[in-house]
């Protein structure tokens, strides 16, 4: 998580004892300006006014730990998962492209989202819907789309409106700060399948992110995630 590579840079960059070049590596940033970028982004100042006399900082604080339940499979632990279908939705909203390699995708997908929200009734309880799509092998570039179902009209030109069709997929439920999924996921959805031997369904929509409240993504979340149905599931 970011905030928290961000928070273990500063004993680093206090004690002097390596290059910030060195830190940006060792905290996994691709470059020294994304470092900077991210650190000046989270601080207000970056390292090396840090280094040269600033005052010292203390670290950011951290916001909840995503969370998910688990289940055993077959003498193995998993997490939860249910086995079922997206149905077909038509779903309206702002469509925007992240790169999950540069370091304030998170606050571009905030920003869309809060887009959104000037359109949607505060006290209309309305499902909302992200979806991350049109990845190409090799790349961290993903479409998003932050929308909710049914037609909206938003005069804006990254307005939408997409059907999507129904699919087989994998469902996994998830509490926590949305942007933080990523890295959890990942290993969450990898396990899943060699634990279930359960194979992922090649699709333009890599998953979609589904919230019951647009006025409450920081609340409970579910994962869909595309996956071949096999013979077994045919009457899931």
């Amino acid at each position: 998580m970011l905030a928290r590579r961000l928070n273990a840079s500063l004993t680093l960059i206090q004690n002097q004892d390596m290059s910030l070049t060195d830190i940006a590596h060792q905290l996994s940033f691709g470059t020294h300006a994304s470092f900077t970028r991210a650190f000046k982004g989270q601080y207000g100042v970056t390292p090396s006014s840090l280094r040269t006399g600033a005052k010292p900082l203390s670290p950011s604080p951290i916001p909840a730990v995503v969370q998910r339940s688990h289940k055993n499979l077959n003498g193995d632990i998993v997490t939860d998962f249910t086995l079922t279908e997206f149905m077909e939705t038509r779903i309206s909203g702002i469509a925007f492209e992240v790169d999950l390699a540069d370091d304030d995708y998170r606050k571009k997908i905030r920003s869309h989202s809060e887009m959104l929200f000037n359109y949607i009734d505060e006290a209309a309880k309305i499902a909302c819907y992200v979806i991350y799509s049109g990845c190409q092998p090799d790349s961290s570039q993903f479409k998003v789309l932050v929308g909710i179902p049914g037609s909206i009209q938003i005069d804006k030109p990254f307005h939408f409106t997409v059907d999507v069709p129904q699919f087989f997929c994998a469902k996994f439920n998830y509490r926590g700060e949305l942007l933080d999924i990523g890295d959890v996921l990942k290993s969450d959805y990898a396990r899943f399948l060699k634990i279930s031997k359960q194979e992922s369904q090649p699709s333009d929509i890599e998953f979609i992110q589904a919230f019951d409240n647009i006025h409450e993504l920081d609340s409970e979340y579910s994962i869909y995630a595309p996956i071949k149905k096999l013979p077994a599931d045919i009457d899931l």
